[in-house]
């Protein structure tokens, strides 16, 4: 049984946008400052052209939006139009029934005590990131990327206000305070609610030990309303009624030159007789020019839960990845010219576990593979990788679908930068050889090329892709699109039209 929930107000039907933009330039004014930033448009519309093999008709899809960013605020609201025949616009009934208003992405920040306790309030249609997507969907990433830079370790509920092309997301309200200083320590107090009464709490902690060296915990816990939103659950004798359920995460790193690690351990409460744990483990060391990645993920309590269901996010998502494991060593260059010139290689190896979404769950086991090359200084930059990923190591697919599609691909981009113009070409392919005999040989290409000239504002993109089997190709599409982004003073605009060519 649902909740109360508060979107039933109507406080939040529609007047929550304004409200928030008087109460907020009225706490501006009486600070006697000057509070506005810029005003800034933003247009997004495609146009797609009729596709012949399929005899689909021309279509528009468009986003728009305005944003106004304050000293202590920050205002956007963005609206979208879905993707619509031009019969259906062409008609004044239809057109009302897809009034751009019909789906709103609204939201405010308020910013306060920027010199001493920095302090958030946002209120809207919000996205949440870091700590709350891994609640939401412990799953780990498949992505085995060669050449990775960044240590991932992001704690916090990670709230956005929309964005041009956000999702549509539940109303919600955020509420954190950042550099709380106890002793040596600086912590950051988070909290979040929305309209279906989902809230989360979260608390992070940084301890500078000694120049370059840190220690860093994190920890996050609130309820989530969690449902079945899967057939294959029904299936196996593991349905379930929807209710609220709680989730809990712990995020703990030790952060040094030499030698990085995370640990990051999560609960979750769910509808059966164990409440899964699931552990990921995240780790970089360099020596010299070597410098290695390696992560590993399992979820210790899936031989006690249902075999089809190892994990039920936050997000009701299933989690099927049982375990997975990742190494990524690099080797760095730098090279001692005017130019900052660098080379990297990397080679990356990824096996996992996982769960079939199947009627009889099934564990297979499977293999990715990656390696690249990356060449760049201040004004060039050339890269190159190639995947052999989905490569079944053992068991047995119960059925054709769960069978994983095996694929091989290269990859090849270049990039310049200069003052005057910026300008990229990328190309890549990869093939899927046949499942089964019956199956047909599939291969793809794409390119890409971009060029922008910084002075006009204008930058000008041309995708092309487009697939084949046994060497026949079955679609092709060709994307062009150009964008023109302005700052004048106090006023911004970005406008993007786009053209999509079915062939």
């Amino acid at each position: 049984m649902r909740f109360f929930r508060i979107r039933d107000l109507s406080f939040f039907r529609g007047h929550i946008f304004f409200s928030l933009c008087l109460i907020l330039l009225s706490f501006s004014s009486a600070t006697g400052e000057s509070f506005f930033n810029f005003a800034e448009y933003k247009l997004l519309s495609l146009f797609t052209l009729p596709a012949p093999q399929i005899e689909k008709k021309s279509s528009l899809a468009m986003n728009t939006g305005l944003r106004l960013s304050f000293s202590h605020a920050d205002l956007r609201g963005f609206f979208t139009l879905p993707k619509t025949d031009f019969n259906n616009l062409s008609e004044k009934e239809g057109l009302d029934k897809l009034s751009l208003f019909n789906s709103p992405r609204i939201g405010a920040g308020l910013y306060l005590f920027q010199k001493s306790i920095p302090t958030g309030i946002k209120v809207g249609h919000l996205t949440y990131t870091k700590s709350v997507s891994r609640l939401k969907n412990p799953s780990p990433s498949t992505t085995a990327a060669p050449l990775q830079k960044s240590f991932p370790f992001s704690p916090g509920i990670g709230s956005c206000l929309p964005t041009l092309t956000s999702s549509p997301q539940r109303l919600s309200w955020t509420l954190s305070a950042k550099k709380i200083k106890f002793s040596s320590t600086d912590s950051q107090l988070e909290f979040f609610f929305n309209e279906d009464q989902e809230g989360l709490l979260s608390i992070s902690t940084k301890y500078e030990a000694k120049r370059f060296l840190s220690l860093q915990a994190s920890f996050t816990g609130g309820r989530f309303f969690i449902e079945n939103k899967s057939e294959i659950l029904k299936k196996n004798n593991c349905d379930f009624s929807g209710d609220f359920y709680y989730s809990g995460l712990g995020e703990f790193a030790f952060l040094s030159p030499l030698l990085k690690l995370s640990l990051c351990t999560g609960i979750q409460e769910c509808p059966y007789d164990v409440n899964p744990v699931w552990i990921k483990v995240d780790g970089r060391s360099s020596i010299g020019r070597l410098l290695i990645n390696f992560s590993y993920f399992f979820i210790p309590t899936a031989k006690n839960s249902p075999k089809a269901a190892p994990l039920i996010g936050a997000s009701s998502t299933v989690c099927r990845t049982v375990e997975q494991a990742q190494i990524n060593p690099q080797l760095i260059f730098l090279f001692d010219d005017k130019k900052v010139s660098s080379l990297r290689i990397g080679f990356s190896a990824m096996e996992n576990w996982k769960v079939t979404a199947t009627n009889i769950p099934v564990q297979l086991n499977t293999a990715k593979f990656r390696t690249g090359l990356c060449y760049e200084n201040k004004v060039f930059s050339i890269d190159a990788n190639w995947t052999h990923g989905n490569i079944l190591l053992s068991g047995n697919p119960p059925v054709k679908s769960a069978i994983p599609e095996e694929y091989r691909s290269v990859s090849i981009g270049t990039s310049y930068s200069a003052e005057k113009v910026r300008s990229s070409l990328s190309l890549s392919y990869s093939n899927s050889p046949p499942l089964t005999e019956n199956s047909s040989l599939k291969e793809s290409v794409s390119l890409s090329a971009k060029m922008a000239i910084p002075s006009t504002g204008l930058t000008a993109q041309c995708t092309i892709n487009t697939g084949f089997k046994d060497k026949k190709r079955y679609n092709g599409e060709g994307e062009f699109s150009i964008t023109w982004i302005m700052r004048r003073n106090s006023f911004r605009s970005s406008i993007k039209v786009g053209l999509t060519i079915p062939f």
